[in-house]
C-alpha cells in the first residue's frame, strides 16, 4: 500500500469519531450558548463546596487511557472500570442535588435502553455525600442504569472535573475519546447513529 492509499484509510478510520464529535456537540447543546465566536464557551462551573476543587484543576483526558476505579455501587454492586474494556462506555459523573443533572438524566436512560444488548455501557458515578438520597432519586426518574457512589470525590481528583455534570466517552480499548462538561441531550438521532458506528467497529 502506498503513502496516498495509506493516508486516505487513515481518514476513513476517523470519519466515525468526526461524525460522533458533531453529534456530541450538537446533544450537549453548546450550539445554543455559542452565539458568537467571539464569547467561547467556558466550562460549566458548580458553585459548589460539595465539589472541593481548586480552580485550573481540570485534567485533559482525551485521547489518554481513563483513569482506573473500582466503586461500591448504591444497591451493593462494585463498578469497575476495566471489567468493561471492550465496550463503549459512556461514563457521568452527577450529583442529586444537580439541576442540570437532572435535566439529562431521562435522554441518559433512554440512550440507556437503547444500546442494552450491545456493546455499550452506561456508567454513572454520583458524588453525593447523602448517598441515601440516590435511590429515591433514581426511582423519581425511573432510572435503572449502574450508579456507583463517590462521596470522597475519588474518582473527581482522578478526572479533575470542573463540575456537574461531566461525561466521558470512552473507547473499547479504554481511552477517553471525548470529554462534554454540562448536561447533553443524548437520545438524538445523531447520537444513536454515531455511537452505532463506534460499536460496530
Amino acid at each position: 500500500m502506498n503513502e496516498t492509499s495509506e493516508a486516505i484509510d487513515q481518514n476513513i478510520r476517523w470519519v466515525p469519531f468526526g461524525a460522533l464529535a458533531l453529534a456530541l456537540l450538537v446533544a450537549s447543546g453548546f450550539w445554543k450558548i455559542e452565539k458568537n465566536r467571539e464569547n467561547p464557551i467556558q466550562p460549566l462551573q458548580v458553585q459548589d463546596s460539595r465539589i472541593a476543587k481548586k480552580p485550573g484543576a481540570q485534567i485533559k483526558l482525551e485521547g489518554k487511557l481513563a483513569p482506573a476505579f473500582s466503586l461500591p455501587t448504591y444497591d451493593g454492586k462494585t463498578m469497575t472500570l476495566s471489567d468493561y474494556r471492550g465496550k463503549i462506555v459512556f461514563l457521568n459523573i452527577w450529583a442529586t442535588w444537580c439541576p442540570p443533572c437532572r435535566e439529562e438524566m431521562p435522554s441518559m436512560q433512554r440512550l440507556h435502553e437503547h444500546f442494552i444488548d450491545n456493546d455499550f455501557a452506561m456508567l454513572t458515578i454520583s458524588i453525593d455525600e447523602k448517598t441515601a438520597d440516590i435511590e429515591p432519586f433514581m426511582k423519581e426518574l425511573g432510572l435503572t442504569f449502574p450508579v456507583a457512589i463517590d462521596p470522597k470525590q475519588v474518582v473527581v481528583s482522578q478526572y479533575g472535573i470542573t463540575g456537574v455534570p461531566e461525561t466521558y466517552l470512552i473507547d473499547k480499548n479504554g481511552i477517553v475519546i471525548h470529554h462534554l462538561v454540562g448536561p447533553g441531550q443524548w437520545d438524538t438521532p445523531e447520537i444513536f447513529s454515531a455511537l452505532e458506528q463506534l460499536i460496530s467497529r
